[in-house]
């Protein structure tokens, strides 16, 4: 593995939220951002989320102190980014895939599984996120699984850089769109198309169904009426994170969405998140309606597969 591919895909998000900040001011805020994501794994129950936690050696960033409505917002959380999670790293697997594009992923446990499992892991990241990610991981994994794991931030300018793999690439992406304005979305899918086309595979998130999902399981676990509340306390949450706003509301609807990738050359199957949830950490503590609850919902087609179209 020599660079990865090209420009504007890894973080046009961090890129406009931060600006010209420092390379501390830098670190701060996206990892502030990554650990968020990797406390409510953590919180529900996931291995080795808690194993990556316990290695930043950082205090929880929100808790009952310090975030109002923190045990609910907790629970519906640490459920979407399970299924989140879960649902990318089950496809890959499924699939074969040998090659995992990780595009922000920050300290995601998907790069510890794809790693011991003898696959190659490429994490796109701010400088100062990779260099951290990358010592964590050091630390918590074997050298023969380490030597599968690079972390790199790509040339914001460099379109001729490519991955350096064998075989298909599949790349992954959750939580990211939401910091992205338009037309950085917009550069970060015709990268996307370029890499698809050279190299084969395909690209995979939920964010474009985000919004749906999440109230899914908040109307799963605290009824109709709070859904929304919850969803807008959670982006109130990250805005506060990062003193910005959220963009999340780049498309009015999935068919929207569907013709912009199509514009793009793109094109979408819609698969379900979890066929299996037999191995899910998040339904331990739920009650058993709650779980028949987030089954239906895991067993939903919001993953969606994207791969070029010509």
């Amino acid at each position: 593995m020599k660079k990865i591919f090209t420009a504007a895909i890894i973080f046009c998000a961090a890129m406009m939220i931060l600006g010209a900040k420092s390379f501390a001011a830098e670190f701060e805020l996206v990892s502030y951002s990554a650990q968020v994501k990797l406390q409510w794994l953590a919180n529900a129950g996931v291995p080795e989320a808690k194993k990556i936690l316990n290695q930043i050696g950082t205090a929880n960033i929100f808790e009952k102190g310090n975030l109002q409505d923190y045990d609910r917002l907790e629970k519906v959380n640490g459920i979407f980014q399970e299924l989140a999670y879960e649902s990318t790293l089950n496809y890959f697997n499924e699939k074969n895939y040998t090659n995992m594009f990780d595009i922000g992923g920050g300290y995601t446990p998907r790069a510890m599984l794809v790693a011991q499992a003898g696959k190659k892991y490429v994490g796109a990241e701010l400088t100062a996120v990779a260099i951290s990610a990358s010592s964590v991981m050091q630390k918590i994994l074997d050298a023969n699984s380490y030597k599968n794991i690079l972390y790199e931030n790509v040339p914001v300018a460099d379109k001729r850089a490519m991955l350096d793999l064998n075989g298909q690439i599949c790349i992954v992406e959750n939580g990211l769109m939401m910091y992205l304005p338009p037309e950085n979305v917009d550069a970060m899918y015709t990268f996307s198309h370029e890499i698809l086309k050279k190299h084969g595979g395909c690209y995979i998130t939920s964010d474009f169904v985000a919004h749906e999902l999440f109230t899914e399981i908040a109307a799963a676990l605290y009824g109709e009426h709070d859904k929304e509340i919850l969803y807008d306390e959670t982006m109130t949450m990250y805005e506060n994170l990062f003193g910005d706003e959220i963009c999340n509301d780049t498309f009015d609807t999935q068919a929207d969405a569907k013709k912009f990738l199509a514009a793009h050359g793109l094109k979408v199957e819609e698969v379900p998140l979890i066929t299996d949830v037999s191995k899910l950490h998040c339904l331990k503590n739920l009650t058993p309606e709650q779980t028949e609850q987030i089954k239906q919902i895991a067993a939903k087609k919001y993953l969606w597969v994207i791969t070029t179209a010509d």
